[in-house]
């Protein structure tokens, strides 16, 4: 039976590239689903035009019945709407509600917590829900998963994104950022999460060309929460960004440090605004300005460190792409993956504990998005 794909913010930035994918490598219909229908019908028209049938519907996914109403028409649902700290939870109870397969690109560590250590509970879960799959969170975490499964035991799993305005279009990565730089932020340190500083603990980290050397520091993601959760053992995980170019990184600390990227109220004239929100929207009109000095690349590093055969051994995994593919495309994998995956039981996933990486890496490089994998060892 051909499946139905439904693609929540399916006409935006990141969905249309979940989209492109589907319509190249999927031979089930593809329901694109976005609050602004002027997008919807520019996707279709563009669709067509090389010989690939979509519909559309409209999805306001603040409003709980359109939502649910719209999830009702798929088999499988991906959904691309952020910021995911405003909309991923009430998305993911009722996609819970129903008998469909679900895969997301929630990249908000708070968001992380809640759905898999937080009291809320989701009930009775139908279907497979694989949550953060998508460029990091998502291959960071099946690149992790790799490394995890061929050492005897792992100690550490460190990652690392960079990430530039030039390479990016949407309001929703610029309000994720905000968030991720902005106060205390989870990591995995000597086997328990902790709250550390966003923006401390400065590291270079060596991306592949055109990225080159990148200072990178603290920043909050999802995978420190869930990576203990699914490879048992593991005593640290730590997640760091930065972003191209480096002054960019002195401006967003700037703002962080006199609470412009809080959601804090503030007055304008006798008009309550948050101050995040604002700020998001300044950035945004202003584009332009934040592109200039950027490259059209953003990238991802993983090391994993442990032990096989006695001795110390660390694999590193890196790749560099445009943001829209490293983070659709993963997207798509999964949902196509789990339309031919009988085998996973139905709950709640992070992609360490549903997404297989050998198959996971083939279909990467079909798509020409390479992992570079290296590894270290050294005797005790």
């Amino acid at each position: 039976m051909t499946k139905k794909f439904l693609v929540l913010g399916g006409a935006g930035d990141m969905g249309s590239s979940v989209v492109s994918d589907l319509a190249i490598h999927s031979d089930g219909e593809i329901l694109i689903g976005d609050i602004n229908e002027k997008s919807i019908d520019k996707a279709i028209s563009k669709l067509r035009k090389k010989g690939v049938e979509a519909s559309g519907i409209k999805v306001d996914v603040a409003n709980r019945s359109m939502l649910s109403d719209s999830i009702s028409k798929a088999d499988v649902v991906i959904n691309t709407v952020g910021p995911f700290y405003r909309f991923e939870e009430a998305i993911i109870e009722e996609v819970s509600k129903q008998e469909v397969d679900y895969v997301d690109i929630c990249d908000d560590y708070d968001v992380a917590y809640s759905i898999f250590l937080g009291k809320r509970k989701y009930g009775n879960v139908r279907g497979r829900k694989v949550i953060g799959m998508g460029w990091t969170p998502g291959i960071t975490n099946v690149c992790a998963k790799d490394g995890f499964s061929e050492l005897d035991t792992a100690d550490e799993i460190n990652i690392a994104w960079v990430g530039s305005a030039a390479d990016a279009a949407g309001k929703a990565v610029i309000e994720h950022t905000f968030h991720a730089v902005t106060g205390d932020v989870p990591m995995f340190l000597d086997g328990k999460i902790s709250k550390v500083p966003a923006r401390q603990f400065h590291r270079e980290i060596d991306f592949p060309e055109p990225i080159g050397k990148v200072d990178t520091y603290y920043t909050g993601h999802p995978e420190p929460i869930t990576i203990p959760i699914f490879l048992k053992g593991v005593k640290q995980v730590t997640v760091r960004g930065s972003l191209v170019p480096d002054w960019q990184n002195h401006l967003v600390s700037q703002f962080a440090d006199i609470g412009m990227t809080e959601n804090r109220i503030i007055d304008v004239n006798g008009v309550k605004v948050s101050s995040r929100q604002f700020l998001v929207s300044f950035v945004y009109e202003t584009m332009e300005q934040f592109r200039a000095g950027g490259i059209e690349q953003s990238g991802f590093w993983v090391e994993v460190k442990g032990k096989k055969g006695g001795k110390k051994k660390t694999i590193l995994y890196s790749g560099a792409d445009r943001m829209k593919r490293l983070t659709g495309i993963p997207a798509a994998v999964a949902a196509e993956y789990l339309g031919t995956n009988k085998s996973l039981k139905k709950g709640i996933y992070a992609p360490e504990g549903a997404i297989d990486p050998a198959v996971f890496f083939k279909e990467l490089r079909k798509r020409k998005i390479i992992v570079k994998k290296y590894v270290q060892t050294e005797e005790f």
